[in-house]
């Protein structure tokens, strides 16, 4: 399947990570992405936690494939984080004179991963089978609360689907993350559609659901919570 060589701005590289396409024999595909969340003040959990300082989360993101064979492709990705804690959130509620975080900023590498694809069956459906190994990040500044990924490794086994015509592409995965140090460990389940309104454009819509086993004891420590 041929994709567009500049991507639209907002397709990360784990959509393309999680398509059922390897690379042919030697070849090389190489894409940069960039992601920003700015000045965010919640963390989304069960509870949801407050943060105490306006956050903001910048990542220049690294992906890479190559053809080992026609069916084997290795695969690379390197996340690059630039992190920022900001001012004071104005209704956080800690004890007057109490700051328990420092205003500062931190540029870090964050979970890089490598892996292999496979494919099984190419006719009208692509098959394709993944597992990825993510790095562990356990450099963590207490001063400031700011981290740049799990303190864990991650396998990630896939089950990869898709197909492709002149105009449009579709693309399915389902398979799970299996975390170590005592974290939960996720299902996976997701797919892309695209489609070419006219040459040399595609547009591409993305979605991917992790759903936690709960099978972890991982416990947040006070200092990461504030």
């Amino acid at each position: 399947m041929k994709k567009l060589s500049l991507l639209l701005f907002f397709v990360s590289a784990l959509a393309f990570s999680q398509s059922p396409w390897t690379q042919k024999k030697g070849k090389v595909y190489t894409q940069i992405s960039y992601s920003t969340i700015s000045n965010y003040d919640k963390l989304f959990g069960d509870p949801d936690y407050a943060t105490e300082r306006k956050i903001t989360d910048n990542t220049v993101q690294l992906y890479a494939e190559y053809g080992i064979s026609n069916n084997v492709t290795l695969i690379v990705n390197v996340p690059y984080k630039m992190l920022k804690t900001g001012d004071l959130v104005s209704d956080f509620q800690a004890p007057v004179g109490n700051v328990q975080t420092t205003k500062t900023s931190k540029n870090v590498l964050g979970n890089a991963s490598i892996g292999l694809k496979r494919v099984f069956y190419k006719r009208k459906w692509m098959i394709s089978g993944q597992l990825t190994a993510m790095k562990s990040v356990t450099e963590f500044d207490n001063a400031s609360g700011l981290k740049a990924g799990y303190d864990s490794y991650i396998f990630t086994p896939l089950i990869l689907l898709g197909k492709s015509s002149e105009k449009t592409y579709f693309q399915f995965f389902t398979g799970a993350n299996f975390f170590v140090n005592n974290y939960s460990s996720q299902f996976k389940v997701g797919g892309e559609f695209g489609f070419r309104p006219f040459k040399g454009l595609w547009l591409a819509g993305f979605i991917d659901v992790n759903l936690s086993m709960k099978n972890g004891q991982f416990v947040v420590t006070e200092s990461n919570k504030k």
